[in-house]
Formats: C-alpha cells, sequence, structure tokens
C-alpha cells in the first residue's frame, strides 16, 4: 500500500491560505538558514504591511515595528523587512530585493 497519495483538489476548495507575501511588482529576496546551510533566492512580489501581518500573527505593532514571539518563533518586522527565528535555530529572512 502506497503512502504517498495524489492531490484531490476538491478537499482544499474553501482553504484560505495566509501569506506574509503579496502578488505584485517587486521583487523580494529570501534568505533560509539551517544547520549552518544557507539557502538565497529572489522571487516577484512585497511584502504585506506590518499593520497586516501583526492582525495574521495576532500581536500589536508598536511604530511601525513587530518585535513577538508567538508559538516559539521570534518574529521581527519593519517595512520592508520580515525576519523570522525558530526554536530550532533555523531562521527565515524575507526583504526588498
Amino acid at each position: 500500500m502506497s503512502c504517498i497519495k495524489p492531490p484531490e483538489p476538491e478537499k482544499v476548495r474553501k482553504l484560505k491560505e495566509e501569506s506574509f507575501i503579496r502578488e505584485g511588482k517587486g521583487r523580494l529576496r529570501v534568505v533560509i538558514e539551517s544547520e549552518g546551510e544557507r539557502i538565497e533566492t529572489t522571487m516577484n512580489g512585497s511584502l504585506k504591511s506590518v499593520s497586516e501581518i501583526a492582525e495574521m500573527l495576532g500581536v500589536e505593532a508598536r511604530d511601525g515595528k513587530i518585535d513577538a514571539v508567538v508559538d516559539g518563533v521570534k518574529i521581527n518586522a519593519e517595512r520592508g523587512k520580515l525576519e523570522m527565528e525558530f526554536e530550532n535555530g533555523d531562521r527565515l529572512r524575507i526583504e526588498k530585493a
């Protein structure tokens, strides 16, 4: 019996995906650091506003910045930049390119 199943779109039709990135003009640099390795790439789009990110996370933005811990993830955000540090030490950074 295979444990890999093909996708079933009818099961996820009403799934609402939350993302810190919105489609649009602009370029973003995405950097992932894990276990001493670093992956860096660029993509099209822009970061959502600090207030939108704060609302998604259920925290308050102060002076246009977020400095909070949500579910064990340390989050720092300001206009054009988002940094996340996970409990295992992995880091994710998204910023304007």
